[in-house]
């Protein structure tokens, strides 16, 4: 698949959009989640779930590399036109339903902890507009969004671990591994869920110049945000204790409000402000994903399936309920899991053993 140069990002890039498609709403609330089974040893399973991501990528980059294209130009050489993109098209709904979920995750902070009253669809309405705007501009404004929302950030989550570790307890990370395996397990795969978004690489491939030399670089980003995952659970696991961080539904967000200056009392107002660069970089880069391939598979301009998929995700977020949102959640964990961990892997077999595509490398 041919992308013309003007329109692709420098291998380097590919760091921070690794870092963007990963580093969501998820962080805030995903040391409950994982310390459920498996304890005080949940750090093990981030890491242990950041190792095989790392293999997810290098799956992925050897699998688009046998086309030079994306996963749609993967399943059209391997299945023909017509069934290759209906396979595709389950992929495309992931990333659709990828990004709602984090919208609708995102809405429901807002509305707990900053503005109890505001109407759900506008708060929908405001950040979808911004991300049409964002993706309008092309897969270069997309990356680029994707870069500040690495760089402004960090300054910040800097700041919200120094406070809780001047008081952290590091005994409650002790015993090391006191769980069974099916436990840990558990937490791998809890862990996965939230560290996932590297899978937009099957979308944005082509539009990396000289991709060969981008893997290092994807490879670097998963290991940031390994590291910074591992960071956050370790800082939650020592400052809360074990039963706390079992009933607190956003371990970090509760962190914030140690944190008080003189000139700033509600530190987490302008935390939460400032994760909407990190959401926005996100969201867009699902949705430019989905409607890039709603594009190719329905040959239709992005503009109009990128319009569709917006105004879809204003309604869906208005009408939903937790019932609703248990649904999307759910949904969306178990086609990261099945599309992305099972799947793939198998198509890359497949390619490899009867040798289809271009062989190149």
């Amino acid at each position: 698949m041919n992308v013309n140069i003007r329109h692709q990002v420098s291998p380097y890039l590919v760091f921070f959009i690794i870092y963007s498609s990963q580093v969501g709403v998820g962080i805030l609330s995903f040391q409950r989640t994982i310390t459920m089974k498996a304890g005080h040893d949940a750090w093990i399973g981030v890491l242990a779930a950041g190792c095989l991501v790392q293999v997810f990528i290098w799956v992925m980059y050897t699998l688009l590399e046998k086309v030079d294209g994306d996963i749609i130009d993967v399943h059209t050489a391997a299945f023909g036109k017509i069934f290759g993109k209906f396979l595709s098209l389950f992929i495309m709904i992931y990333y659709a339903l990828a990004s709602i979920s984090v919208l609708l995750a995102f809405i429901e902070i807002i509305q707990v902890w900053m503005f109890p009253v505001l109407p759900t669809w506008l708060i929908s309405t405001l950040i979808m507009v911004l991300v049409y705007y964002c993706i309008s501009g092309g897969f270069r404004v997309v990356a680029g969004v994707s870069f500040h929302s690495f760089i402004y950030p960090q300054i910040l989550i800097i700041i919200l671990y120094y406070y809780p570790l001047k008081v952290a307890h590091f005994s409650n990370l002790l015993p090391v591994m006191n769980h069974s395996l099916m436990d840990m397990l558990d937490a791998v795969k809890n862990s996965m869920y939230t560290i996932a978004g590297t899978e937009t690489l099957l979308m944005f491939y082509p539009f990396i110049r000289n991709p060969d030399k981008s893997k290092k670089f994807a490879h670097l980003g998963v290991l940031f945000t390994t590291l910074l995952y591992t960071l956050s659970c370790i800082v939650s696991l020592t400052y809360y204790s074990e039963e706390q961080l079992k009933t607190t539904i956003w371990p970090e967000l509760s962190i914030t409000k140690i944190i008080k200056f003189s000139y700033l009392e509600r530190f987490e107002y302008l935390y939460i402000s400032m994760y909407l660069i990190i959401v926005t970089a996100l969201i867009a880069l699902l949705l430019w994903s989905s409607s890039r391939g709603f594009k190719k598979i329905f040959n239709m301009k992005q503009k109009y399936a990128l319009l569709i998929t917006s105004l879809v995700s204003v309604v869906i977020c208005q009408f939903s309920n937790e019932t609703v949102k248990e649904m999307i959640n759910t949904s969306v964990t178990q086609m990261n899991l099945y599309i992305f961990y099972i799947y793939i892997p198998l198509l890359l077999i497949y390619f490899t053993l009867f040798k289809r595509g271009n062989q190149r490398g």
